[in-house]
């Protein structure tokens, strides 16, 4: 089986980076605020939000740092920039494990936070840990663990805020801490900011894979916020039993999975119509109307692939050049749509008798070409026999009509003209020699 290549989309590869820088900026900015609001004493701003708890300045640190260390491992140009970013992604480990330590063994265990502080603690351990190896472009699988195991607090986070949303005790955010919204941004920009490895690579991909990745992220990304709302609205906003309220939220899940599937499947038609859209555009670009086979264009774009192999991997083939018999004298006698219905016989008899990796195209007038991949002289002499033989067979209307044939293998240091000429000359050797039949060019003339 051939291996396809995987491409990025330039374009998706792009706007990916631009969004991991913005990000980056954004959470530093935002940090940095916060600190400002704690040096200042300006509640206001040490909160971000009206009546949302304020975050504490280690926190504020920790997302200072990460954001700067995002920035700078976007360059790859200099080890220097890369050095100092893994120095600010250990750092913000450090503010982890120091957070942790001092919750779990210098804080009053009757605090109400102390499991909020400890999973913020684990959040920089982690968040830290994969800036460092984003930055190291080490551990991939490693890397990829810890931001799904981010992506899941975050979720965690968001699906908080459905519920807060959605309950009638408190405002929201009194119930959920700012550093749930800069974590899931934090995660997505180091995701974004390797767009052709890991996670991100599917979706960047300019495939129907990747076309379904881009749009469908979003969505995924706030089903549990859309989900949590609904359960605690059926209990808190309408009372409405446990069970009542599973069995209603059912039946919303399905809904909303139909909906992802319509949306999926209107996705994947769209994207089919375009496929063959460009397949037909293509099509129509490279093949001969009448004939139905290769035309010139699609011809020697074939035949310079070919030699191309040649050159770097020593694969030979051969070249068949054909030629109708006396095909002016039956357009004069029978008119051109008779001669037209030859040349649309031709192009199904010469189809019907190559591999499915061979070419056969249409060269010009009444001249045809095949190139026949890994195939010798001796390959390319049973396949010029074996069309000689269907010419002679086919129950022509009007008159039996017959084929030339010039057969040239490829030759080391051969460029399309000598190849090309060789064929021909075989070609009018075959003419010359009484018509309807195939002359073999050996050697390089």
């Amino acid at each position: 089986m051939i291996a396809v290549p995987f491409h990025q989309d330039p374009r998706v590869v792009r706007g990916f980076t631009h969004f991991s820088r913005a990000v980056a900026v954004m959470m530093s900015v935002v940090a940095l605020v916060l600190l400002a609001g704690w040096c200042w004493n300006v509640p206001l701003l040490t909160a971000a939000v009206p009546v949302q708890p304020s975050m504490k300045p280690n926190a504020a640190i920790g997302f200072a740092l990460s954001g700067s260390s995002l920035l700078l491992s976007q360059d790859d140009s200099g080890s220097l920039r890369l050095r100092l970013a893994s120095w600010l992604s250990l750092a913000v480990m450090t503010i982890g494990v120091a957070t942790f330590g001092e919750y779990v063994w210098a804080a009053d265990p009757g605090v109400d936070y102390l499991v909020d502080d400890s999973l913020m603690a684990l959040v920089f351990v982690l968040l830290g840990g994969l800036g460092l190896l984003v930055s190291a472009r080490r551990w991939l699988y490693l890397r990829e663990g810890l931001a799904i195991a981010l992506l899941a607090i975050a979720m965690i986070g968001l699906a908080s805020y459905g519920i807060a949303l959605a309950s009638k005790h408190g405002p929201l955010f009194d119930r959920v801490p700012i550093y749930t919204t800069l974590l899931l941004l934090a995660v997505l920009g180091w995701l974004s900011s390797t767009p052709t490895t890991g996670l991100t690579r599917v979706a960047t991909a300019d495939t129907l894979g990747g076309a379904f990745a881009r749009r469908l992220l979003l969505p995924a990304l706030l089903l549990p916020v859309v989900f949590a709302f609904v359960f605690e609205m059926l209990q808190s906003g309408l009372g409405l039993p446990e069970t009542l309220a599973f069995a209603f939220m059912a039946l919303f899940s399905g809904a909303a999975v139909a909906l992802l599937v319509w949306w999926v499947a209107n996705l994947l038609d769209k994207l089919e119509r375009q496929r063959r859209e460009t397949l037909l555009l293509r099509n129509d670009a490279d093949t001969d109307t009448l004939t139905g086979l290769a035309n010139r264009r699609a011809f020697d774009d074939a035949l310079a692939n070919l030699l191309h192999g040649q050159r770097k991997h020593d694969a030979m083939f051969s070249l068949l050049m054909l030629d109708l018999d006396r095909f002016k004298s039956y357009n004069d006698d029978f008119g051109h749509l008779a001669g037209d219905e030859v040349l649309r016989i031709t192009g199904h008899l010469l189809g019907t008798a190559l591999r499915p990796s061979d070419l056969a195209a249409r060269y010009g007038g009444e001249e045809f070409a095949l190139l026949l991949p890994h195939a010798d002289i001796s390959r390319a002499s049973d396949v010029a026999a074996r069309i000689l033989g269907a010419f002679r067979g086919f129950a022509w209307s009007r008159r039996a009509v017959t084929i030339s044939i010039g057969v040239a293998q490829s030759a080391a240091g051969d460029d399309a003209m000598d190849l090309i000429q060789r064929a021909d000359a075989a070609l009018y050797d075959a003419k010359r020699a009484g018509r309807d039949q195939a002359v073999t060019a050996t050697t390089a003339r």
